[in-house]
């Protein structure tokens, strides 16, 4: 896939978020994925106001103040409702930083820690049970160079992304390399019947 397809894609769906968010139709939630080795980085995004108690004043925004006397419930919140395999469970969760944005918006930056490499990751999603039946969680990763998305609900909780599995670019690699050797092969075998020049 190239920049300007991932850029537009990238406009598209924070334009179809930002209208979700407009609209009040459905609960939404957003996660992009980083793979880094044994490492998953993790940037989360959640509507707070979705959270019971944790606009405190009641009055539609989420100060830090406010945040801060929540941030665990919350990350214990999303740790419940939201998890990734790999294919065994992750053997170190910690939330890096978080930030609010438009008064009520938290991103949080998560790091998953697992025993070895993770080429095949489960991500699975309860965050209905916790926002409720119509809640939509979109899952954004990059894998084997390809950003590949999922949309997640009561329906559909879980998908798996696979690192190493053939695309079409590898595919190509292999051809090329294949045919240099037959090539080669070829070559040399010519070379042998030929004989030493005198």
């Amino acid at each position: 896939m190239c920049e300007r397809q991932r850029l537009v894609l990238s406009v598209l769906s924070a334009a179809l978020i930002a209208i979700a968010a407009e609209a009040h139709e459905f609960s939404q939630s957003e996660s992009t994925i980083e793979f880094d080795g044994a490492t998953i980085r993790l940037r989360f995004s959640l509507n707070l106001l979705e959270l019971e108690d944790v606009d405190a004043n009641g009055d539609k925004r989420v100060s830090y103040e406010e945040i801060d006397r929540s941030i665990e419930r919350v990350f214990a919140a999303v740790k419940d409702h939201y998890s990734l395999g790999a294919p065994q469970p992750a053997e170190r969760i910690e939330a890096e930083k978080y930030e609010i944005v438009d008064d009520h918006v938290l991103h949080m930056a998560i790091r998953e820690t697992f025993a070895a490499d993770v080429g095949r990751l489960e991500i699975t999603s309860r965050l209905d049970a916790l926002f409720g039946p119509g809640h939509q969680h979109l899952v954004t990763a990059e894998v084997n160079g390809e950003l590949q998305r999922a949309v997640l609900d009561a329906s559909h909780r879980s998908v798996t992304f696979e690192r190493g599995r053939a695309t079409t670019e590898r595919m190509v690699i292999v051809v090329v390399a294949a045919l240099g050797l037959l090539g080669l092969s070829v070559y040399r075998l010519r070379a042998a019947r030929a004989g030493p020049v005198v």
